[in-house]
């Protein structure tokens, strides 16, 4: 089935599947050459236990299996010289050909593997840590574990960060955007000795932001999207609503982790699963799916080895892997290995049982809210751990475990580890507060630290390693410089600030527009306008628009909004694109069947109560660019067949104004895809940070952030900052140097050329420093 799997998957591909290490290439080793060189054994000084071991002595050469001198030995015909020994059972041929493809792939190794016994274990309850003493003043418990370890090594504490260094990091970590140049200078000119605090507690009070931002994080982990597998089939349902509200509101992550472990409706869409279409390998039922699922996220545990056969990587079995998919399922659950029922039935069991059990008599809603429990019991320091070592990660560039799913590989610094794992729980499971804790450190304040290659475990600390953007900062960032936003949002969240919810909202009960269109008969086009005047920008105001069968709509010069659906409209905030004055609405309009019109409201909230805008005859229109602007005419009333009703008051997000749309907040699309963003069918803990050929293509020629630079520049000129000392001061954070305002001035010229504007862009967007 495997075999047939590959070929399938080289048919569609054009190339051969990757060798798996854990079910390919761990098998032939243990087989043929662990009796000797694994273990405690290393014959010939040779063990291959670790793939750091592995290396040593160029026995192996990644990338290039002819030079790699295991090979050699392994296709040796000299009794002399041949391995394994003559004695022993020759190596088949099938089996050389997958470790040669396996070394010419790169040698990829599971992270934190070992064909050793492992000579450490993580106790299931956090210890209580003694603190070392407070050195140089730095008195905060992180600085005082890291200074402790530093010092035994004999090195010194990193030095601080530059004040604009550090406001870029904290702001891009914190809330995912850049600081503005107007944030910048009021904190570089601040004397106060506590400013680094108080701008780490400004940035996490934004919680708007803050949601935006680390929504990433949560959707690549809980396997939640707007688009993908099994939304078409109704096989896989979001959890949007529910997560965005539980960022926002700080809810503690144990109470978090109960509702998504035991859901209401809205949070279910992550234990459920996706339901596949067709049949499925029974590693991938959805009960397996769960184990899997909440094993990895939840505790650091990898139970995909395991949910087909004994793990190969570490202790899970089998049977520990089916016992807890079976505390999700609704029927008796067989055991299957290696996708072959085993007449073997699971039995619905927790995997530690010193803090408890299943009662496995208990119907299925009663069973998840004991594995709630257990999973967040207090003595369960891999719960913990887990999380602190994610955003630890997330952070500091690194986790103190590594990777963040090996949480049984042992720490670079168990003490630290178990500190902050106590600490969080200690502080109420509070996520925002320890987000404050370390970045309120004088380790994560330190100078960032480039590293050229990944030391593996041999790593030690010397200070917080530069990360690149996610491919959501990078675009957030973009359009933050270039005010170039989505119009749409798809997610359905609530962004309006609090204090915006507690005012009064408008009546919104009755739609009086009109679906309306240009005078002629005929025309697949229409052009249509409204002015009206504003004494004052009111305190709310809002737009529902939709037409049959597409538009797109400006507001004063900007386009605010467009569809092709017109069964949805479309729903747009309009305070920030309103002015004092007279004001118009331009909309472009489209019918691709044979019923054509626009409609729309808008409705405005001031002192005085409501007023409002509806399509009717008041608006002019014409078929594009023809003749002049007529009354526009009126086909049907709002409810009229052939279209019903489709705006609808009910559907308006909250009233008020809410910050642009932000990167995590839309589907996937093919330039955040090639930057990282997953598909989020598996769970997803840390992605890619190396740059691939595709990334390097999608930036230098890529259509998307083309048109991104395209429309930014526009956006520039027109605002009157085309100077690269602006552009400096927002993506990088200084000043450009005498040489780069050279450089600078002589590709933007007077400032006032698009196409030179766009190059000055794309030059500040590409360098290392903007994206790390």
């Amino acid at each position: 089935m495997k075999l047939a799997a590959t070929i399938l998957l080289s048919f569609f591909t054009g190339t051969a599947a990757a060798v798996d290490f854990a079910h390919d290439v761990v098998p032939i080793l243990k087989q043929h050459c662990v009796e000797c060189h694994g273990g405690e054994k290393a014959k010939g000084g040779f063990s291959l236990n670790t793939k750091e071991l592995f290396l040593e002595d160029e026995s192996a050469t990644p990338g290039d299996a002819a030079k790699s001198y295991f090979l050699e030995l392994i296709e040796e015909t000299d009794p002399d010289y041949q391995m394994p020994p003559e004695k022993k059972d020759r190596v088949p041929a099938e089996q050389v050909a997958v470790l040669k493809k396996w070394i010419d792939e790169g040698m990829k190794w599971e992270p934190g593997f070992s064909f050793g016994k492992k000579s450490w274990e993580p106790p299931l309850k956090p210890r209580e840590v003694e603190l070392p003493a407070v050195t140089n003043g730095r008195d905060h418990p992180v600085d005082r574990l890291l200074d402790h370890d530093l010092a035994a090594r004999k090195k010194s504490p990193p030095p601080a960060a530059a004040d604009a260094a550090f406001l870029r990091r904290a702001t891009l970590d914190a809330i995912g955007l850049l600081p503005t140049p107007e944030e910048l200078d009021t904190f570089l000119k601040s004397t106060d000795p506590e400013k680094r605090t108080k701008v780490i507690e400004s940035l996490l009070a934004r919680d708007i932001d803050y949601a935006d931002h680390w929504l990433t994080m949560w959707n690549d982990l809980l396997r939640n999207d707007y688009t993908g597998t099994g939304f078409i089939t109704k096989g896989r349902t979001q959890i949007t609503g529910w997560l965005y509200t539980a960022l926002r509101e700080n809810k503690p992550y144990d109470q978090l982790t109960r509702e998504l472990i035991a859901p209401k409706p809205e949070a279910a869409g992550f234990i459920n699963g996706i339901k596949w279409r067709g049949d499925v390998n029974a590693s991938q039922t959805r009960e397996i799916q769960f184990s899997q699922n909440i094993s990895q996220v939840f505790l650091g545990i990898n139970m995909k080895c395991a949910s087909c056969h004994d793990s190969f990587i570490d202790g899970w079995k089998l049977e520990e892997a089916y016992n807890l998919a079976a505390i999700f399922s609704e029927e008796p659950l067989e055991l299957n290995r290696c996708d072959k029922p085993t007449g073997v039935m699971a039995e619905a069991k927790w995997i530690y049982p010193e803090l408890g059990d299943i009662d496995a008599t208990q119907p299925k809603e009663k069973r998840l809210e004991q594995l709630a429990a257990l999973m967040t019991h207090p003595d369960n320091g891999r719960f913990t751990r887990t999380v602190v070592n994610r955003v630890w990660e997330r952070l500091m560039g690194r986790g103190i475990v590594h990777p963040v799913d090996a949480m049984d590989s042992e720490p670079w610094n168990e003490d630290l580890l178990d500190f902050l794992a106590v600490q969080f729980a200690e502080d109420q499971y509070d996520l925002r507060k320890f987000i404050r804790f370390v970045m309120t450190s004088k380790a994560y304040q330190s100078e960032a630290v480039i590293l050229k290659e990944d030391s593996g475990e041999d790593y030690a600390y010397a200070g917080p390693l530069a990360k690149r953007m996610t491919a959501e900062q990078f675009l957030d960032t973009i359009w933050q410089v270039t005010d170039t936003n989505p119009m749409r949002s798809e997610a359905k969240v609530n962004r309006v600030a609090e204090a915006d919810q507690t005012k009064a909202q408008p009546d919104l009960s009755e739609v009086t527009a009109k679906w309306i269109w240009h005078q002629g008969e005929t025309g697949k086009k229409s052009q249509l306008q409204r002015s009206f005047e504003l004494t004052e920008i009111p305190r709310d105001a809002v737009l529902m628009a939709t037409c049959d069968n597409a538009f797109k709509l400006r507001l004063n010069g900007k386009k605010i909004a467009e569809s092709t659906d017109w069964t949805k409209a479309v729903y747009i905030d309009l305070i920030p694109h309103l002015k004092q004055g007279s004001n118009l609405i331009e909309v472009d309009a489209e019918m691709h069947g044979g019923a054509a019109g626009f409609v729309a409201q808008l409705w405005f909230l001031d002192e005085k109560g409501n007023t409002e805008v509806a399509t009717d005859q008041s608006w002019q229109a014409r078929p594009p660019g023809k003749g002049e602007w007529k009354p526009a005419k009126e086909l049907k009333g709002h409810g009229s067949q052939p279209w019903g009703v489709v705006l609808d008051p009910k559907n308006l997000p909250p009233v008020g104004p809410t910050p642009p749309v932000r990167a995590a907040l839309v589907k996937n699309d093919f330039l955040m895809r090639s930057l990282g963003r997953p598909h989020r069918d598996q769970v997803v803990s840390t992605r890619p940070a190396e740059l691939t050929t595709l990334q390097a293509i999608d930036l230098a020629n890529g259509d998307l952030l083309a048109g991104y630079l395209k429309k930014g520049a526009e956006n520039v000129i027109a605002g009157g900052s085309t100077d690269g000392s602006w552009l400096y001061r927002y993506a990088l954070s200084r000043e450009p140097s005498d040489e780069e305002k050279a450089v600078l001035n002589e590709i933007v010229g007077d400032g006032k050329n698009p196409v030179a504007v766009e190059d000055l862009l794309w030059l500040v967007f590409m360098q290392p420093e903007f994206q790390m």
